[in-house]
């Protein structure tokens, strides 16, 4: 009997070890498939930046040529197209010399880029306008002015370009979270359910890790709405930024966000304020955008 009872036992044991390693083997490729995914959105940004670089350089060697095909019997505009084509060989340069990644500094080069194109137009304009200029001039500046426009609809093409990636870069930066949740706590910190044991509100959260947003000293806001609906908060300055409007926050807490995970808790005290029973909603917000919300109900 005591050997049927070991048996069916180590059986017991034998099928939960199963099911502990069949969930830690999901539990494995779920992470890898996730790194995965994350290691693909990095490697396709960096390629992205590198194409907006060497976009910029191709669109100023094709401004130079053309600049260098400009021809005229006006020494003054002569001594004028040469100063312009100096100017975009130090552009050039200074293009080469910035990281890819250096976004801004990018768009300025593209608008510096801009400037030129549009001084170029203004020059091919007094060019057609000379009486001396022969006619393979005119020719070559109908040629020339064709290619503006194709290089004026490719610097279109990658200013859009631009603005997606930027756009994603920032989508890509916001700091999320994640298992946000809230209880009602007593005076010697202990969890109840209770409105009149119920003497502050802790909500906790885990911010996840992220890289590309911006590191440093920041605020984590927590507004507490109570079953009227109506914002708790124990200062009517207790003011924060969304969307440009201030609102109106329950309780905060500073922390210095390094881009690695960090796990904190948010009180709300109620002071000496009656505790009402009902449902209280609680929103936690980091620079500005909402990053969970969570409910809590008081018998």
């Amino acid at each position: 009997m005591e050997e049927k009872t070991k048996t069916t036992n180590n059986n017991k044991t034998t099928v939960v070890l199963k099911i502990i390693t069949g969930i830690l083997c999901v539990a494995v490729i779920v992470l890898g498939a996730l790194l995965y995914l994350e290691s693909k959105n990095k490697k396709e940004t960096v390629v992205l930046l590198t194409n907006e670089k060497e976009n910029l350089i191709g669109e100023l060697n094709i401004l130079k040529q053309e600049y260098s095909t400009l021809q005229t019997n006006n020494d003054s505009i002569n001594m004028a197209l040469l100063q312009e084509q100096k100017k975009i060989e130090l552009l050039l340069e200074k293009v080469k010399k910035t990281e890819a990644g250096n976004l801004q500094k990018i768009r300025a080069y593209e608008k510096e880029l801009g400037t030129l194109r549009a001084i170029m137009q203004n020059y091919i304009v007094q060019i057609d306008s000379l009486n001396t200029v022969n006619q393979q001039l005119v020719s070559e500046n109908i040629q020339i002015k064709e290619q503006v426009q194709e290089i004026t609809r490719k610097h279109d093409e990658i200013t859009q370009k631009a603005e997606e990636l930027t756009t994603k870069v920032q989508e890509g930066s916001i700091i999320k979270a994640r298992g946000m949740t809230v209880q009602g706590m007593t005076k010697k910190d202990k969890s109840t359910e209770r409105a009149s044991r119920t003497s502050h509100i802790k909500t906790c959260i885990t911010l996840i890790e992220n890289s590309i947003a911006q590191r440093g000293e920041k605020t984590v806001y927590i507004r507490v709405k109570g079953p009227d609906g109506i914002v708790l908060t124990t200062n009517e300055n207790n003011l924060f930024d969304v969307d440009g409007e201030q609102i109106i926050f329950s309780a905060e807490r500073e922390i210095d966000y390094q881009g690695a995970e960090i796990e904190l808790c948010i009180y709300y005290s109620f002071g000496d304020v009656k505790v009402a029973k009902g449902i209280y909603d609680v929103t936690a917000y980091i620079d500005g955008k909402s990053i969970g919300t969570s409910q809590l109900r008081l018998k």
